[in-house]
């Protein structure tokens, strides 16, 4: 039945997940998954009605099917009614992201060609949280949700969630903060003291003393974040703050928060919805986990985000931070202190924006697993947009993918040696590059650094502090335009090298994941275009 579901057309899919806040986030590497696999497909997703904002404006669902348990499916014969409206769409697949009782029915109910279901691991999360075995291995919750797609031979691509913007929201956004009095060049801190567990609460005084710290030394505003039963201690910090520095976005839909938490250039967060709303946004998100832990799936996966725990004995005591603390203090909190976070904040804050650029056919002449310094040749102007880049502020680091070293016709050496020969040029040109990474390993070998996977970036971005909210990644080959999608990076396929063929690629399969933001002639054309579109901090999303 697998192997006939996966060769079969399919045109109608149900996702189930009906809560809560970040585990809807947590399934769009799925949806994105099977819209790439299936994309003539039409997918509806099924979900309680107070989380409906966050996918309405999602282009790849056609329809949010709405669970109203307050209203419309309040008891058993809402639910019925539930239940007779989904008949009547016909699907080919339905996929259980939420294995409860509830889905069950749903599941069973349903008419559908094929039905697959996740793994909630109870069994390891069991024995985290009531036995401490953390050393059982650890699974991230969009990692399980990926699993399921094996189920129909479907491959996963990325595993970053990635929040979608509307032009709506993003017009929100900018009227919202010009008249809450941020303006081009602020730059604007995120913070979300509040979670629905109180477990999961860190002081609102380390909230208060990370914004003064970060106030003292640079001019900045705060955001304070969160539903209508938090304006107390929103407020609270906020008067603390003095007020002027502070912009409250209250019990917002999260389409139109999204557009906001955008404009952050960091985000501080207990273990929470709006945690994984930042990490989705690309935003650097800083998460504090205490009664929680990170092992047991929930963690925010962007690059640039940074998870602080402080690995009490007793955690974690509960999966989601329902049960109260047994201890005469919440020590898993109260170790994570104010000066930490706010040292992490200002690392992110001092991190440098950075562009990445393929190596052959990019920046160089593609020779065919190039060895020999002398058949290295710069692509005209190439060295002239480097130049341009480094003008604007930008770190230049190169990424390739060497798989001549796997395959046995080149040596590490061969291509340490040119990249060294490369370097010293663009140095003796007054066009330094900030580093040159590349990989060597064979495709075969389905490693972490072969583009488009981000081993290469991760290294980088640990080893220069890079900003990769603001990168820009430009190369002339799909793995280039894929891990930019991944990184949620500005992306630029230059039409040198194997730009055209690839062009044509992009044209034919017609998915969002291979569109680059921007096709450029070269290098030189794509420095032309960051110069005029991303030279300055202005308010615009």
């Amino acid at each position: 039945m697998v192997i006939f579901l996966a060769m079969q057309k399919v045109e109608k899919i149900l996702v189930i997940r009906f809560s809560s806040f970040g585990d809807i986030i947590l399934t769009f590497p799925l949806i994105e998954a099977l819209k790439n696999k299936f994309p003539e497909s039409t997918l509806f997703f099924l979900t309680k009605k107070k989380y409906k904002s966050l996918l309405l404006k999602n282009p790849l669902i056609k329809q949010v099917i709405e669970f109203d348990q307050k209203e419309g499916h309040k008891n058993f014969s809402g639910f019925l009614k539930l239940i007779k409206n989904l008949k009547t769409y016909n699907f080919d697949l339905i996929i259980d992201l939420h294995s409860n009782l509830r889905s069950f029915f749903v599941r069973g109910l349903v008419n559908s060609k094929k039905k697959i279901k996740y793994n909630k691991r109870r069994f390891s999360r069991f024995s985290m949280v009531h036995f401490k075995f953390l050393r059982v291995k650890s699974k991230h919750t969009v990692d399980s949700y990926l699993d399921v797609l094996k189920k129909i031979k479907v491959e996963a691509g990325g595993r970053l969630p990635k929040f979608h913007l509307s032009e709506d929201d993003k017009v929100f956004a900018l009227d919202f903060l010009k008249k809450n009095g941020l303006t081009d060049g602020d730059i604007l801190v995120g913070m979300a003291p509040e979670a629905k567990w109180e477990t999961k609460r860190w002081d609102k005084k380390n909230f208060l003393e990370v914004g003064k710290n970060l106030l003292e030394k640079r001019r900045l505003k705060i955001l304070l974040v969160g539903g209508k039963d938090d304006r107390e201690s929103l407020f609270w910090i906020g008067s603390e703050l003095k007020g002027k520095n502070v912009i409250y976005a209250l019990d917002l839909p999260f389409n139109k928060l999204a557009g906001i938490i955008k404009r952050c250039k960091v985000f501080i967060t207990n273990d929470s919805g709006p945690m994984h709303l930042s990490s989705s946004l690309g935003v650097p998100t800083i998460a504090i986990f205490g009664p929680t832990h990170p092992k047991l799936g929930f963690p925010p996966l962007g690059l640039m985000d940074e998870v602080l725990t402080a690995n009490e004995g007793c955690s974690p005591c509960s999966l989601h931070g329902e049960r109260r603390c047994f201890r005469d203090k919440k020590y898993c909190m109260e170790k994570i202190t104010f000066e930490k976070v706010a040292f992490v904040a200002e690392k992110i804050l001092n991190s440098q924006k950075v562009v990445f650029i393929d190596r052959d056919g990019t920046l160089i002449e593609d020779k065919n697993f190039l060895s020999k310094l002398e058949e290295v040749s710069f692509i005209s102007k190439s060295v002239d947009a480097i130049k341009i880049f480094k003008s604007l502020g930008y770190k230049v680091v190169a990424v390739s993918n060497q798989s001549g070293i796997g395959r046995g016709l080149v040596t590490f050496e061969d291509v340490e040696k040119v990249n060294q020969f490369i370097s010293d040029e663009l140095r003796r040109k007054n066009a330094d590059v900030d580093g040159i990474y590349f990989c060597p390993h064979h495709p075969d070998e389905r490693c972490d650094c072969r583009k488009p996977e981000t081993g290469l970036i991760k290294k980088a971005k640990e080893e220069h502090n890079l900003n990769l909210g603001n990168a820009v990644i430009i190369g002339d080959k799909l793995s280039d335009i894929l891990l930019g999608k991944r990184i949620s990076a500005k992306t630029i396929l230059v039409l040198s090298g194997y730009g055209e063929k690839e062009l044509e690629k992009v044209k034919k399969f017609k998915k969002d994941s291979y569109e680059p933001d921007f096709v450029a002639k070269d290098l030189f054309d794509s420095a032309l275009w960051v110069k005029e579109n991303f030279s300055e901090i202005k308010l615009s999303l």
